[in-house]
């Protein structure tokens, strides 16, 4: 999950805690934005993510 977070421009760091279910991403919102970094998490891992609301 974090080289998926990690290969959209923008994502500066990826930090995910497996057990949880949840991760943490560093972005610069100027590049990119939350649903973006989700979607590609969701299109090139196993997992489903969202982003926050």
């Amino acid at each position: 999950m974090k080289l998926a977070a990690k290969s959209v421009e923008g994502v500066k760091d990826c930090r995910a805690d497996y057990k949880k279910g949840t991760a943490e991403v560093t972005y610069d919102p100027s590049k990119t934005t939350p649903e973006a970094v989700a979607k590609v998490i969701s299109e090139k891992t196993g997992f489903k993510a969202t982003a926050p609301r």
